[in-house]
């Protein structure tokens, strides 16, 4: 098993680059996983909104060679605020079209100061995955948000319009 990092990059670049690994035949299999929130007992955490972010492990299997880990995480993506919402909605909307993407219950740790390696083994390690089905949707969001997608999608069209 060879294992990669993505290089993050925009979170637009980000949200494409998973959708094009999502509609690639070649890829065998995404599991989505949501970052721990932030620990709102320690004064600094608590204003880095950005936290929960979405994770991601992308397998490929090269016939008669080897599987590829692709891990995605850092600073990814996140459905803190409206734009970057839009992202994750349109990552989820391209994800339960397909039948290979499967979701974690469990929060990941993060795993962007580890190696590639120790990123997929902790990842690998967190327990059962289930697929990311319309049901399943709102279970998978709501690790990411304390809000449900409805009443983003409400709060977001009312700021806009003041």
């Amino acid at each position: 098993m060879v294992s990669l990092r993505y290089a993050t990059k925009s979170t637009s670049d980000n949200v494409w680059a998973l959708c094009d690994l999502i509609r690639d035949n070649k890829c065998d299999e995404i599991i989505l996983f949501a970052s721990v929130g932030n620990d709102l007992d320690d004064e600094e955490a608590r204003w880095d909104n950005n936290l929960p972010l979405v994770v991601a492990l992308a397998k490929y299997i090269i016939p008669h060679v080897d599987s590829v880990l692709v891990v995605f995480d850092g600073v990814f993506l996140t459905a803190a605020r409206p734009p970057r919402y839009g992202e994750v909605r349109n990552l989820l909307d391209v994800a339960i079209a397909s039948d290979k993407i499967y979701y974690s219950g469990q929060r990941a740790p993060l795993t962007s100061e580890m190696t590639p390696d120790q990123a997929v083994s902790t990842l690998i390690n967190l327990g059962s995955i289930q697929p990311l089905t319309v049901e399943s949707r709102a279970e998978y969001f709501s690790l990411l948000s304390n809000f449900t997608e409805d009443e983003l999608v409400e709060m977001y069209s009312t700021q806009e319009m003041r």
